[in-house]
């Protein structure tokens, strides 16, 4: 496929050109990994190499990707911002074979496959027999391939959902079959039958047949080695049928174009969502009310952190576990888009920091909730990534203002959990918002010297010079409402000792434990002096 083509079938950002080195005359054959060095040794010219790993900002290890993909006479593709740095341009302009920039983004799994399923899909409509694949829809597809076998066809995607059917009079039908049209997906207890390995590692045609059921066969839809769906055929009895399966192999050969085409429009609506929800989540969507294009208000937003490990032991934040981190991350955003889609909802997705946001549309299809969702997707996430993850879920908004404000609760909400040590689970800001109230207060009092008496400062300082303990004795106190037993029992002191501390706080500081307004006011002082190193300065 010229390159050229291919880059405008990748359009929407995912990949664009950064040097041509005379594009006009190169033809993409493939895609290989540019650190995968049995396989460059016998990679034909004109593939597309992926720097999966390579540092643009190394010289020296661009260099040598270059000089790769100039000794093999091969196009290649490297992460890089747009627009790119002066240096990495410079450096490129020079290069005798395209060089090509992928969204730093989109995961270097999706590109490879983005590629293969469009060079596969090139290859099929120009086969012999090819050029009449491109016409009509998947409905009608589903109708003639009907017409031709006898039987009820349905055809599904990989999550399962129902994406046409046909309809012709008189067809056979079964309760599975009449389920799975209204509900558009495949019926919960029919589950084990469709995912059968037998179906789905086959080349060919299968024949199944569940208790209760008409008998059905069943074909994999593919383009190359990626698998897009399934095809399956209701027949009246099992004498029907008979010697359809190069005709069902023929039509998912033509339904893989379609759904090529489908998948193509799905992820651009995906990519514009996600887009547009990363803009309104960083306040560049404009100052109104009114939501962005792509965000589907009313929603509920959620956020997702890596959970405390089991142990309460943190890895530490060297180079290395950020970027595992980072690509975990990047793992779960792809996780949850996914388990969203099978379970019926449009969310929309973004990593920002290290959090992942996603927004699920109150008005959404979902035949399940979003706790149910949530708890899903923490457990999945649990078994296929090996990590544990917190997620805060906000009530329902229906504004800009009202997402922005979820987020600030619910980066709170994640901050306050973490900070407690919480064990890994979901969690609704709702629940937390005396928390959140009470962080926002002290983060307020610990900013603004205006709002601080002066007197915890006091405090603070006369145990640094004496190795006195007045502070933790006071906070303590007034955190137990002056219950003086549970107060000396968390101190691990005598109560006559903190009675003591307390009488001797009020004789050297002034503080008036029995008036309301200076005990409230000293308690916000105490616990926004706690944890901080050194005492804020009063300027």
């Amino acid at each position: 496929m010229p390159l050229e083509q291919l880059v405008e079938a990748l359009r929407g950002g995912v990949i664009s050109l950064l040097s041509d080195g005379a594009t006009a005359e190169w033809r993409v054959t493939g895609a290989e990994l540019l650190d995968h060095p049995e396989a460059l040794a016998t990679t034909a010219p004109g593939h597309l190499l992926l720097g999966v790993g390579l540092d643009i900002a190394d010289r020296d290890a661009l260099g040598a990707a270059l000089r790769t993909a100039e000794d093999q006479s091969c196009a290649l593709a490297v992460k890089c911002p747009t627009p790119p740095p002066p240096e990495v341009s410079a450096q490129v302009a020079t290069a005798r074979v395209p060089v090509l920039t992928i969204d730093p983004r989109v995961p270097w799994t999706r590109v490879q496959r983005l590629v293969t399923t469009i060079l596969t899909a090139r290859r099929a409509v120009a086969e012999p027999g090819g050029g009449g694949t491109t016409g009509g829809d998947l409905f009608s597809l589903a109708n003639a391939v009907a017409g031709i076998v006898g039987g009820a066809v349905a055809i599904m995607d990989t999550q399962q959902v129902v994406v046409a059917y046909s309809n012709l009079p008189d067809q056979p039908i079964d309760e599975t079959r009449r389920r799975g049209i209204l509900g558009r997906r495949v019926p919960e207890d029919a589950l084990a039958d469709h995912l059968n390995r037998e179906v789905w590692v086959s080349d060919t045609v299968v024949r199944r047949h569940r208790p209760g059921d008409l008998p059905r066969t069943a074909v994999v839809i593919r383009a190359g080695e990626d698998v897009l769906g399934s095809l399956w055929v209701a027949f009246p009895d099992e004498a029907a049928g008979a010697g359809c399966g190069p005709t069902l192999q023929e039509a998912a050969r033509v339904a893989a174009l379609h759904m090529l085409a489908l998948r193509r429009q799905v992820d651009a609506e995906q990519e514009s969502r996600d887009r547009a929800l990363r803009h309104a989540l960083e306040g560049r969507s404009g100052q109104g009310d009114d939501p962005p294009g792509g965000v589907g208000l009313p929603a509920v937003l959620v956020g997702l952190a890596e959970g405390v490990q089991e142990g309460g032991d943190e890895e530490p934040w060297e180079a290395g576990t950020a970027a595992r981190r980072r690509a975990a991350l990047l793992r779960a955003l792809d996780l949850a888009v996914l388990d969203g889609r099978s379970l019926g909802h449009e969310p929309a997705a973004a990593l920002l920091g290290e959090r992942v946001y996603l927004l699920l549309p109150a008005a959404g299809s979902g035949s399940v909730s979003t706790g149910v969702l949530l708890d899903h997707l923490l457990d999945r996430a649990r078994h296929s990534l090996h990590r544990s993850f917190t997620a805060v879920d906000s009530p329902t908004v229906e504004t800009t203002s009202a997402l922005l404000a979820a987020r600030r609760d619910i980066d709170a909400a994640l901050d306050h959990l973490r900070e407690r040590r919480a064990g890994p689970g979901a969690y609704h800001a709702g629940d937390l918002r005396p928390e959140l109230v009470l962080r926002r207060l002290v983060g307020a009092v610990r900013e603004d010297a205006e709002l601080r008496t002066g007197i915890a400062e006091r405090l603070r300082a006369h145990d640094a010079e004496h190795a006195t303990d007045y502070c933790a004795t006071l906070l303590t106190y007034l955190r137990h409402f002056g219950d003086v037993a549970a107060a000396s029992g968390e101190l691990h002191i005598h109560q006559n000792t903190l009675r003591l501390r307390l009488r001797r706080a009020e004789e050297l500081f002034g503080v008036a434990l029995a008036d309301p307004t200076r005990r409230l006011l000293l308690t916000l002082e105490l616990t926004a002096l706690a944890g901080l190193s050194e005492p804020p300065t009063r300027g």
